[in-house]
């Protein structure tokens, strides 16, 4: 009998064990789970101000369970960083949405793990070679790019994304050797140029003439006075707009991209976004509203 008793008492010992165990792992969340999250997210903001949905995914997990939750408390949660002052609109700090929201402290701290997990993994997929050179080139690029934000209101990750598309991550002949790293071509220009063959539509062929510039910052600030005293661009929305959505269509609108696809279809708004999503630029724009 009391060897019974000394073995149940041994086996409900093992069992609170790994109970206090699985209750102190550190819980974890895939980047994987968050496509849903993210593409809300961005839609949510789109007229308002980018939202970074690394925390939306955090605040998601701890309070739903994030593949539990549905899109309409996807955007509750965005909205909840959103605030309009004198007519703008800006991005509240974390700490600010989570203390409104009467996170415990506990909770606080689940939040910003989940958001330091997200942002290890995204930062752990640039560890090939190809990755490295495309993580280079943003780096490079995206304090020029907010600088150009700051004075010309073109989204740092839709500058970076035109940077990407139009010089093929600097590695086109225009950029790499003329430092022309948005394909803007010699009209009304009174600097260096240079005649290249340039692809228009979906399949021609064309000779003409581009800018030439001593350096890559060079480039990034004539790409915002371009598109600033270029009137098309701003009667096509471009300065209204607020997230990238809106400016993709509206350089797109504006003509400042020919190309289609097949069917004749303009695809140069699909083509940026789909860079801005890949690589994540959208989170840069999420710094410029704080």
């Amino acid at each position: 009998m009391k060897k019974s008793k000394w073995i149940l008492f041994t086996l409900v010992l093992f069992i609170v064990g790994i109970y206090f165990i699985a209750m102190n792992k550190e819980k974890s969340i895939s980047i994987d789970q968050t496509g849903q999250v993210q593409a809300v997210v961005d839609e949510t903001s789109r007229g308002k101000a980018q939202v970074d949905w690394r925390y939306v995914s955090a605040m998601a997990e701890v309070k739903y369970g994030i593949e539990e939750i549905s899109n309409e408390e996807i955007k509750q949660l965005t909205n909840q960083f959103i605030t309009e002052e004198n007519d703008d609109f800006k991005i509240k700090e974390i700490d600010r949405v989570l203390t409104e929201n009467e996170y415990s402290q506990e909770e606080k701290e689940e939040v910003k793990n989940y958001y330091n997990q997200l942002t290890d993994q995204i930062e752990a997929a640039d560890n090939n070679n190809l990755k490295k050179m495309q993580r280079n080139f943003i780096n490079d690029i995206e304090a020029i790019a907010i600088e150009n934000y700051e004075t010309y209101r073109i989204l740092p990750s839709i500058t970076i994304a035109q940077a990407i598309l139009e010089s093929d991550w600097g590695r086109s002949t225009l950029s790499s050797e003329y430092n022309n790293y948005f394909g803007i071509k010699s009209h009304n220009w009174d600097g260096e140029s240079v005649n290249l063959e340039t692809k228009e539509y979906y399949d021609e062929t064309i000779e003409d003439a581009f800018r030439v510039y001593d350096q890559m910052e060079d480039s990034v600030k004539d790409h915002g006075e371009f598109l600033a005293t270029h009137d098309r661009y701003k009667k096509n929305g471009l300065f209204n707009g607020t997230t990238y959505m809106e400016q993709a269509v509206a350089l797109q609108d504006a003509g400042y991209s020919t190309i289609e696809n097949e069917q004749g279809e303009k695809i140069y708004s699909d083509q940026l976004a789909q860079i801005i999503q890949q690589h994540q630029l959208q989170l840069i724009d999420s710094k410029v509203y704080q």
